[in-house]
């Protein structure tokens, strides 16, 4: 769009600039699912009242639904996988696989849409409590037998239910099981994120581009590391990785690439919980129990989770109390509004390589990376970004200026030095958590209209290489 004066609008420019460094878009992007600053109200409905986390697909944010008088969690997929055709997909297929399903255990879904600047939302129920990943990582260590059996009992019956509704999970992990707080004292499964579920009289994963897998390498089946078509046993083995991640602190298998991961899932039998972790005092019963959890071939494992269920049970027998007794009662539904949950750390906008054991968000993406520098406090800072739009942008960067603070943004090429664009943005949001390989620390910016962000550029300015300060 350009202005009276010939000059184009920062968000042109920058989509312009940002479609050259990602070799092409389709469509133009819309604006970015991290620039939402308190206040703002999505698609006429929900008004932002904080950020609760960041993934690898989406933004999280808490939001009261007017028209209720209720706080929800507001999930809005990432600015740059909008343009992707797969990606929205999966996000749609979550919203109609998780409103099929109605078991305490699974979290409840309650409004869908599509604003009209493009950005994707569904709106659930706000939950209070810890993710298991969270649990695992504040706790350290292995996890008491009869706690890891109660809580994958709970997430058993969620599957029974999705299983028998055609709908599987394809990315059970410890982040996607949320422990909320019951009317007792104990710990209340819910399963989260059905982002990447497929229903079972839809297309499957052979029909996806070729090489293309969706998951998490960590807990992904051999079948679907392989990308081969799934069925609910593929969701089993991975919450058997799940369980014996809890009972010895490790994950069953390491490597340090996706790939090498699969080639030793595909060809190597699971190793038992006192080889990981030769401390480990859990009964017998339940090391034959993941071994055949664990089998290389889905026909040599449990195949419904109500088998899986009935004989985990009777691996503890005897040894541990039954986990019925356990478990949590349900917490009452809440007709106004709720204190929202902690605030759970985030995840990075773009997972290290080789992955480390503790950060287990280790598939990749294909967008590119855009490298900016920035002025602050008389020196400059670099930032990077895998969240730009229209509207704004999210920089993951260690120093973060004030919200409200206006900044210049030098674009740097690929080499990361030579400057090919610069403008100025104002500071929305500041995400500080530092101190873990999992956490990010960032801001988020939008782009300040033309006539506010002089010296403007002309189009020559945003070809890479071009050569111009």
């Amino acid at each position: 769009m350009r202005g009276n004066a010939g000059e184009w609008h920062v968000g042109d420019r920058f989509t312009n600039l940002w479609s050259r460094l990602r070799g092409g878009v389709k469509g133009p992007l819309g604006p970015t699912a991290l620039t939402l600053g308190d206040g703002v109200l999505v698609d006429g409905r929900f008004a932002v009242k904080g950020l609760l986390g960041i993934g690898g697909t989406s933004a999280v944010y808490v939001a009261e639904q007017t028209s209720m008088g209720r706080d929800v969690a507001l999930k809005i997929l990432r600015s740059e996988l909008i343009t992707r055709e797969q990606a929205t997909d999966r996000f749609v297929r979550e919203v109609r696989a998780i409103s099929r399903l109605n078991n305490p255990h699974t979290v409840s879904v309650f409004d869908v849409g599509r604003t009209p600047e493009g950005l994707l939302f569904i709106a659930m129920e706000l939950l209070r409590g810890r993710s298991l990943f969270q649990v695992m990582s504040d706790e350290q260590g292995p996890m008491p037998a009869w706690r890891a059996v109660q809580i994958v009992d709970q997430v058993l019956e969620s599957l029974t239910e999705a299983h028998a509704s055609g709908v599987l999970h394809r990315d059970l992990k410890p982040e996607n099981i949320f422990l909320v707080e019951g009317s007792t004292a104990k710990e209340f499964a819910k399963v989260l994120d059905f982002g990447i579920a497929q229903l079972g009289d839809e297309t499957d994963l052979q029909t996806e581009p070729r090489g293309m897998v969706v998951g998490t390498p960590r807990y992904m089946s051999p079948e679907q590391m392989s990308g081969k078509p799934l069925d609910a046993r593929s969701d089993l083995y991975s919450l058997a990785t799940v369980l014996f991640e809890m009972l010895s602190g490790h994950a069953p298998f390491e490597a340090p690439t996706p790939l090498a991961l699969g080639l030793r899932k595909i060809r190597e039998k699971a190793p038992t919980l006192r080889q990981v972790n030769p401390a480990s005092v859990v009964p017998e019963e339940i090391e034959m129990f993941l071994e055949r959890a664990l089998a290389i071939l889905p026909e040599d494992r449990y195949a419904t989770a109500t088998e899986f269920r009935n004989l985990l049970a009777l691996a503890v027998e005897g040894h541990e109390p039954d986990p019925a007794s356990l478990r949590a009662v349900e917490p009452a539904r809440r007709t106004g509004n709720t204190r929202y949950a902690p605030r759970p750390k985030p995840a990075p906008p773009e997972p290290p390589s080789p992955p480390r054991p503790a950060d287990r968000r280790a598939h990749g993406r294909e967008a590119r990376m855009m490298k900016v520098r920035f002025r602050m406090d008389g020196l400059d800072h670099k930032a990077t970004s895998m969240d730009v739009g229209r509207g704004g942008a999210f920089f993951a960067s260690r120093a973060v200026p004030a919200v409200g603070a206006r900044i210049e943004i030098a674009v740097l090429g690929s080499s990361g030095e030579a400057t090919v664009a610069r403008t100025l943005a104002e500071v929305v949001r500041v995400v500080e958590a530092p101190g873990g390989p999992t956490e990010v620390r960032g801001f988020a910016v939008r782009w300040l209209p033309a006539d506010q962000a002089r010296p403007a550029v002309s189009v020559d300015d945003l070809i890479p290489g071009s050569g111009k300060p």
